[in-house]
């Protein structure tokens, strides 16, 4: 209601009361009457005002969620925010079933898509495909799955999780529950049996191909042929370095290879795309000053939303599809105390914390070993380093280049080829999860327009 109001403000609308009903009336047996009744008075005003037209305010409207109608229906399983489904819809895909067990992520697809609630499953996905006779119905007419299952058990960083068969000497991973969630992805490709699938991971599920072939075969009755590719976005015009595992499938083979064959076409040894571009134009702000006081704004430290239209060079206007943006969503930053801001002035751009100019004040300078990647400060004339989800518990990693502080949200959305009216929910650290979690959209739009060529 207050991020409502606020808009309302922006755009000198007065909120008026009315009798009539605008919300479900069984909202009032859990809402509290006076909630109910400025609820209601809020809607009636958004409608009378015709907020179906207005650029942000029209995403809080549910009339305007639709049930999917189109020839290139997909279904996102381990959706996260969206960024793969964003990059698919710019491809002209519409996705007709999305799930995901982090509500956060959720709620910003719903925000951020046309897609009615009955649509999404929010849910472990086991549950999912034990009960899929229910949900069957949803995917009539899909062409395309896409996921990218959770990642951690297949990270080069976790060879536990690994072991190597004696008679083939291949790699085959140990059933953990993170590589089980990867089967469950399996299992409901051989039970759609989609024209298309996509699978996202991290490059160290090259590893374990052998079995991840063995395991769609028996899925799928072998009825599909795949491509494996280790693509790098930087090689997109995206400006960050991820490398990432692609696994692109399909019922005819010789589709399979010219996608192949097409996305690799597409890929360029130099980025003119840099990370001052996906910096450009933003307003500048400090640290929030608050310690205890996460969801602090202001003036210093930035705001969740504020209306401002900023001035967009040609990165920013391939992101946002050359639309004027009217706010700025998600630019805000974190409590940072006195020792890190010094470090974040003192250290010069694509250094980290073996740099000389820190060693003074830096606590972990006995283990500087160990700790070398504690603090890196971005350059801004190169791609960033990958975006993580590390993000939601600091940004050390992720200094700005010119400012005393660590990315925004919004600047790591930017990276992540998010539009800049794609509006993330939750709180700071739940937009940094989201946002480090994605696919980028523009990687995801590249593979999208390769695969939808052969649907037509």
């Amino acid at each position: 209601m207050n991020e409502i109001l606020k808009i309302l403000a922006e755009e000198n609308i007065v909120v008026e009361e009315t009798e009539r009903l605008e919300i479900p009336k069984e909202y009032e047996n859990f809402l509290e009457k006076e909630l109910f009744k400025n609820l209601n008075g809020l809607y009636y005003t958004l409608r009378k005002n015709n907020a179906k037209k207005h650029s942000v305010l029209k995403k809080y409207l549910p009339e305007l969620k639709q049930e999917p109608t189109s020839d290139f229906l997909f279904a996102d399983f381990f959706s996260g925010a969206g960024g793969l489904s964003q990059g698919l819809t710019n491809a002209g895909f519409v996705p007709a079933f999305v799930n995901d067990i982090y509500l956060d992520a959720l709620e910003t697809y719903y925000f951020n898509h046309d897609l009615i609630l009955d649509r999404f499953f929010n849910g472990d996905i086991k549950e999912l495909v034990d009960n899929i006779d229910q949900y069957l119905h949803l995917f009539k007419g899909v062409k395309l799955i896409a996921g990218g299952p959770p990642c951690q058990g297949f990270s080069t960083a976790n060879r536990q999780n690994f072991e190597i068969d004696e008679t083939s000497l291949q790699k085959s991973f140990i059933e953990d529950k993170r590589n089980i969630l990867y089967k469950q992805f399996v299992k409901l490709l051989g039970i759609i049996k989609p024209d298309f699938f996509i699978m996202e991971n991290v490059r160290g599920m090259k590893k374990v191909e052998n079995q991840i072939e063995e395991d769609i075969r028996t899925a799928t009755k072998e009825e599909y042929s795949y491509n494996p590719l280790i693509l790098d976005a930087q090689n997109f015009g995206i400006p960050q370095s991820r490398i990432r595992y692609i696994l692109i499938g399909g019922k005819n083979f010789l589709s399979i290879e010219q996608i192949r064959a097409g996305l690799l076409a597409k890929q360029k040894t130099e980025n003119f795309y840099k990370l001052q571009d996906a910096l450009f134009g933003l307003p500048e702000i400090g640290t929030n000053p608050l310690k205890l006081n996460a969801e602090y704004e202001s003036e210093k430290n930035g705001y969740n939303l504020r209306k401002i239209v900023l001035e967009q060079n040609d990165f920013l206007k391939e992101l946002n599809k050359n639309r004027e943006i009217n706010y700025l969503w998600n630019h805000r930053s974190r409590y940072n105390n006195e020792n890190d801001l010094e470090i974040f002035r003192r250290l010069p751009e694509g250094e980290n914390s073996l740099h000389e100019s820190i060693q003074d004040i830096l606590v972990y300078k006995n283990r500087k070993h160990i700790f070398k990647d504690k603090y890196y400060k971005l350059k801004r004339n190169e791609v960033s380093k990958t975006i993580t989800s590390h993000m939601k518990y600091d940004c050390h990693m992720y200094i700005h280049p010119e400012q005393s502080r660590g990315l925004s949200p919004r600047e790591a959305a930017r990276i992540q080829t998010f539009p800049d009216d794609y509006i993330f929910r939750g709180g700071l650290n739940s937009w940094y999860k989201q946002i480090g979690n994605a696919v980028p959209v523009k990687l995801a739009e590249v593979i999208a327009k390769e695969i939808k060529h052969f649907i037509q």
